[in-house]
């Protein structure tokens, strides 16, 4: 699950926490002490958020199950490239869904490549079109990324 998912999870549960604790205290009788109450709320808004979370969002594996996707190897980008220099250059081919450009352990500094995980039929575009082609003065490497291990 991604980091901001887990935020809204988190303020989705606040929320609810908040509004369970003022149901209950509103139909509470007397005598039942406030840290009861406030757990009781806090139960109740967990359990009403992550219902509410998981509706509003579709889980990551249902999204791939829809489209087939692939994952490309891109080389030799320009040093200063971004995310978003990486996504300019591949969503006119198709939908991007994910990039990962990889930077070293120790001095956090790109390293000059990357992978593009997009539709099947883009990548494939993006592929035939990009492999070879000129960017910002360097020659792109553009193909279908291998698993790890793979020669």
């Amino acid at each position: 699950m991604r980091f901001s998912c887990l935020i809204k999870l988190l303020v989705a549960a606040l929320v609810a926490s908040l509004v369970g604790y003022f149901i209950v205290a509103a139909i509470n009788p007397q005598g039942v002490p406030a840290a009861s109450l406030f757990a009781t709320g806090m139960l109740l808004g967990a359990l009403f958020g992550g219902i509410l979370t998981a509706l509003m969002h579709k889980p990551a594996a249902v999204a791939t199950e829809e489209t087939t996707s692939s994952n490309i190897y891109v080389g030799n980008l320009p040093f200063n490239a971004g995310q978003d220099d990486v996504k300019n250059l591949f969503s006119p081919y198709g939908e991007v869904i994910d990039i990962r450009l990889v930077r070293d352990r120790r001095s956090k500094r790109f390293k000059g490549y990357g992978f593009v995980e997009m539709d099947s039929a883009g990548a494939a575009a993006a592929i035939k079109q990009l492999d070879g082609a000129d960017y910002a003065g360097r020659t792109l490497r553009v193909n279908e990324a291998k698993k790890k291990g793979e020669a």
